[in-house]
This record gives C-alpha cells, structure tokens and sequence, in this order.
C-alpha cells in the first residue's frame, strides 16, 4: 500500500469540534501513538434520494486488492493532519471536494508485513456528487444503499453487481455510518 505525495488542498474544509484530535499531523498523532505505524483513513460520504446512500468504489484491477469495494481512503503523509488526509484522499480518489468533517465513523487496525496499519473513517459532507474517478485506482463507483452494502449485491437496470469488500472491518464502518444516519433521523 505505498503512500503517495501530498498535494494541496484546492478548498478549505470544517470540521466538528469533536474531531479537534484528528487535526495534528499524522507525524505528531504516530509519537503519540508508538503501537501504530501507519495512518489510514476513510471519507463516507452519504447522498439522500429518497433514502440514503453511501459512494463506494470498486478497485482497479490492476492495484493492490483488485476488483474489491471500498470508501474513498489511503494513506496519509507525515506532514498533513489526519483529517487533510481524509479530504485529500477523498478529492484524489473520487473527484469530490470536502465541505465539512461531520464525525468519526469507525476504526480498525490491520497488519501488513509485520507492521500496524490504522484506518479512521469520518463522514464527510461535500460540494456536489460528481464523481471522477482515479482510472489507476478504481474502475466503478455506486452509489448503494445500507441493503445493497448488507447484502452484498446492488442491482442498476439489468446489471446485477456483486459487492466484494476489501474487508469485513470495511463493511462493519460502512453499517456503522448507516446506522448513525438512521438515528439523526428518528
């Protein structure tokens, strides 16, 4: 999973005074946190028509993981705060622009050759749902609702597409940020 280089952010973002821990550099958050070894993060980013529903995408099948269904996500630079890294990744990986860092979703730790990686996902508001896909990364997105990501299958006009997750901790955050939608509702 190599980490790419830094580019600016092209619009400034807000973010819930819940989150003000996630705003230090990836760097200082590590020293602080000697047991993980890389930063990870995921952006949820949910469109409501009538019901809610959550942008995945589909792997390249050239990339790590290839044809899998994930979040926008990655990994983050030292010298950006976990949150930029969120935001950054988002715009990267599906074209979409950050307006507000509404909460935590989830998190979960995985090990690649020996080493702890960490993966924080937020929910992410943006500014408008056109998506433009990085070709080297994912092939297809959707837009799938919490039955489609439960099942593991969406149906779009006669296509019947199956949902593959990268992991079952990926799904588990997905649910998580369906149920949190859900009870701002009710």
């Amino acid at each position: 999973m190599p980490l790419k280089s830094s580019s600016p952010p092209t619009t400034a973002f807000t973010f819930s005074p819940t989150l003000a821990s996630f705003d230090v550099s990836v760097k200082d958050y590590l020293a602080t946190h000697p047991e993980k070894d890389h930063v990870v993060v995921g952006a949820l980013v949910f469109f409501s028509s009538p019901e809610n529903k959550v942008l995945i995408l589909q792997r390249s099948p050239t990339d790590f993981m290839p044809h899998l269904w994930e979040t926008p996500g990655g990994g983050t630079d030292h010298n950006e705060t976990v949150l930029e890294g969120a935001t950054r990744e988002l715009r990267e990986e599906s074209g979409l622009l950050a307006k507000k860092v509404r909460r935590k979703i989830g998190e979960y730790e995985f090990i690649i050759s020996g080493e702890i990686w960490w993966k924080v996902s937020f929910e992410v508001e943006v500014e408008g749902f056109d998506v433009k896909l990085d070709e080297a990364e994912h092939q297809a997105f959707l837009w799938a609702s919490e039955e489609e990501c439960r099942n593991g299958v969406a149906i779009r006009g006669e296509e019947k597409i199956v949902l593959e997750w990268t992991s079952q901790a990926q799904l588990d955050v997905i649910l998580e940020g369906f149920r949190l939608k859900r009870a701002e509702r009710d």
